[in-house]
């Protein structure tokens, strides 16, 4: 091949999006016994020049005869910006069309088969003497080849601008699907994302816990090297920082990254994209670009939320609004999560004062409502209850002397025996209790415990004499957590008694006036190890509190 054809078939680059259609394009002309060459807008052709038969082989083999014809019309086809045909020296037919991707001329395919009437011609005699090639090998080659006349050329070439324009139709078709199919998909992550962070909302969770399965979905959704999530509690309490993923930096390193580079920057709570963060020298090499997004709910600043290093490209607008939305649901539920806890800590100040009342009616009892309902709580947990269920009975037990504030002070301070009727004012406190507490529709499953905590599994309990097992559950934890305590504190009537002593008690009472099944969880217990828990316990709301965090 001469100097100058090797030139003309440099390869050079079509736009993005037609590879596929010329692919299939060729096919189906090949099937027709055309071969294909296409061009750019500069009428350089694009790919090698492929033949489809062996007269072509020789032709092209021998000087590219054709494929200077073939630039020449492509040239014409890219000036005039229509399809066009014309004939190679060789006897050839060539027809062309222009390409054109989104409105705009990028190039033309050329189309060129062998008439049969080439061997029919003298100028085909004179093209083998030129091209030094046989005759007889020739005229074979053209007899296999040329199965269309030259009058057939204008057919082709409505074939050739029918077949390109659905081919381009079918491509764009198959990547605005395949777009689709990848908007679709990511859009699913991203809607599993909000459903996941939705479903970990529950006021039973902590904040840090919370967080950092935020942080671990992003990392897996996003396809992003680390997530890190900081929040502040309270104003002054210290910032907790989140880490799932990994990144080159130490503890100390990301704090400081944090505060140098990126709380700064979203100061005026809005979110910050950065794909191109410089180290300066600082140790923060590993950063290569990150989005953060401030946490803020009612105008408070509660942290933040920040997305390092994409695995694949740079982070866009699409990444940003994913990670605000989910800031925005999350500094809601962390603000929440804060109210519930204030308002927690309101309701639990408000029931602590109110059985110290209560307790302080009688110096003897003082802090027996906050033991029985540490030893409740303990006695639900070795029941295997659930977090909720041991939250409930620490309240009933907390609140099962409630009704005791109807009860003079001089009964439940009277040394002696009492009488027939001041037995029967105490005999009222838990259905007064109950009564007090029915009304708090948040309170409806403590009030079960409260009512019953002095039944009896021989039916000789009160208020209602239930038996068996139609003693609830709440009430017998609580009715042996409140015997307990009588039995190893002193009361008016007499001196406590020895935790041995107390056991004894229990034992011969295990059936008549206590469950037996709860009675073995108790005595499984370390008790000696809960006297000394209970002694040490501070009568406060903060003590009070703990025991709370703990059921949950």
């Amino acid at each position: 091949m001469s100097e100058t054809m090797a030139t003309m078939l440099t390869t050079t680059r079509m736009p993005s999006g037609l590879s596929r259609t010329f692919v299939h394009l060729r096919g189906h002309l090949r099937e027709l016994g055309l071969s294909m060459s296409i061009w750019d807008s500069h009428a350089r052709a694009v790919g090698r020049f492929q033949t489809c038969c062996r007269l072509c082989q020789y032709v092209h083999g021998s000087g590219g005869l054709c494929v200077a014809s073939a630039s020449g019309l492509a040239a014409r086809i890219v000036g005039a910006g229509q399809a066009g045909m014309s004939q190679a020296p060789c006897g050839c037919c060539l027809v062309g069309v222009p390409v054109h991707q989104r409105r705009r001329l990028v190039g033309a395919v050329v189309a060129c088969y062998p008439p049969r009437e080439m061997f029919q011609d003298e100028s085909f005699i004179r093209l083998c003497d030129h091209l030094q090639l046989d005759r007889s090998t020739m005229l074979s080659a053209v007899e296999a080849a040329a199965r269309h006349s030259a009058a057939e050329a204008e057919d082709f070439l409505r074939i050739l601008g029918w077949t390109l324009g659905r081919e381009q139709a079918l491509g764009t078709a198959q990547e605005e699907l395949g777009n689709l199919s990848a908007n679709l998909s990511s859009t699913y992550e991203e809607l599993n994302l909000l459903y996941a962070v939705s479903g970990a909302m529950s006021v039973m969770r902590q904040p840090r816990e919370f967080l950092l399965q935020v942080c671990t979905q992003l990392v897996d959704v996003m396809s992003i090297s680390a997530a890190v999530g900081v929040i502040h509690e309270r104003p002054s309490a210290p910032a907790e920082v989140m880490v799932a993923g990994k990144i080159a930096l130490e503890s100390a390193q990301l704090d400081a990254w944090l505060a140098r580079h990126v709380l700064p920057r979203i100061a005026d709570n809005r979110p910050v994209l950065d794909n191109a963060f410089e180290d300066c020298g600082e140790g923060f090499g590993a950063i290569r670009g990150f989005v953060a997004v401030p946490l803020t709910a009612e105008g408070r600043s509660l942290g933040m939320l920040v997305a390092i290093n994409k695995r694949h490209g740079d982070f866009n607008s699409v990444d940003s609004k994913l990670i605000g939305s989910i800031g925005n649901q999350a500094a809601v539920f962390l603000e929440y999560i804060r109210l519930y806890a204030d308002m927690k800590d309101l309701l639990m100040g408000v029931l602590h004062a109110l059985t110290a009342s209560i307790d302080a009616k009688d110096t003897y009892t003082r802090g027996h409502s906050q033991r029985v309902a540490m030893i409740s709580k303990r006695l639900a947990e070795e029941c295997g209850l659930s977090a909720d269920k041991v939250q409930r009975i620490y309240l009933a037990g907390l609140l099962h002397d409630i009704g005791k504030i109807g009860i003079p002070e001089s009964v439940l301070r009277k040394p002696g025996k009492l009488t027939v009727e001041e037995y029967e004012t105490v005999m009222c406190h838990p259905a007064t209790g109950a009564k007090i507490l029915g009304g708090i529709r948040q309170l409806e499953d403590v009030v079960v415990g409260i009512l019953t905590h002095h039944e009896r599994p021989d039916g000789k309990g009160y208020p209602r004499g239930l038996k068996g097992q139609d003693v609830p559950l709440e009430g017998r934890i609580i009715g042996l957590a409140d015997c307990l305590d009588a039995m190893t504190t002193d009361r008016t009537y007499r001196v406590a008694l020895s935790l041995v002593q107390a056991v004894d008690e229990i034992r011969r009472n295990t059936g008549t006036q206590l469950d037996p099944m709860l009675v073995e969880k108790l005595l499984s217990i370390d008790l000696a190890g809960l006297m000394r828990e209970l002694d040490r316990a501070e009568y406060d709301p903060g003590s009070l509190n703990g025991g709370m965090e703990d059921a949950q």
